[in-house]
């Protein structure tokens, strides 16, 4: 699942709960939510995990969270486009971070094209 179709899946977890108040609602979104996320990332859980929590930090706006999502899977499925994908030099530092803590257990040529990625971004230093 790349970026466009997590936005979809993101639609439909949001109409199945809006009848649902409260923390019911928001820990069971955020649980289908991650599951989605995790399936489509196809790379280590916790790896996965991690990314999530980052994308989805309560600074940010709900929409933003997920089109953060979004890039993300794009950048971890090798369809990233930084004409239409949004990831800021913080994030790009992160995705480093992260991958650099995973990198044993990553598919080389993913590692290799996220890392490229990061590279172009110019935060790779």
């Amino acid at each position: 699942m790349k970026g466009c179709d997590f936005e979809r899946t993101y639609r439909s977890l949001r109409k199945k709960y809006k009848g649902m108040i409260g923390n019911e609602e928001s820990r069971d979104f955020r649980r289908d939510l991650l599951e989605a996320f995790l399936l489509s990332l196809g790379e280590n859980e916790e790896m996965g995990r991690e990314l999530f929590d980052y994308c989805t930090r309560l600074d940010l706006m709900e929409k933003l969270q997920v089109e953060k999502l979004a890039d993300m899977l794009d950048l971890f499925h090798q369809d990233y486009d930084s004409s239409c994908n949004q990831l800021n030099d913080e994030d790009w530092v992160f995705v480093k971070e992260l991958v650099n803590g995973f990198a044993e257990e990553m598919d080389m040529d993913n590692l290799t094209y996220v890392m490229q990625q990061v590279v172009e971004a110019g935060v790779f230093g």
